[in-house]
């Protein structure tokens, strides 16, 4: 897996994935992620990894995030 810096919304984040990703796509994960608050500094589970499944424009992800890095394990493209 590569590993990409990848700056958003002022934040900095490793992005390590095997995927050949746009940047739109790549932002469109980060947004996903920023509204469900999952690299809020806050808590007891800060640094533990947090694993999230979800869909964006017909591409269903399968992510870790362990604080500011986002690990893409699985992109599967869906039919319209």
């Amino acid at each position: 897996m590569d590993v990409y810096p990848f700056h958003h919304q002022n934040m900095f984040f490793n992005i390590i994935t095997d995927y050949d990703l746009t940047f739109k796509e790549i932002r469109n994960i980060l947004d996903y992620l920023l509204a469900r608050e999952a690299f809020k500094e806050e808590g007891e589970n800060w640094g533990y990894g947090k694993l999230f499944d979800f869909q964006v424009d017909n591409v269903e992800y399968e992510v870790d995030v362990n604080c500011y890095e986002v690990v893409i394990y699985r992109r599967t493209e869906l039919a319209p």
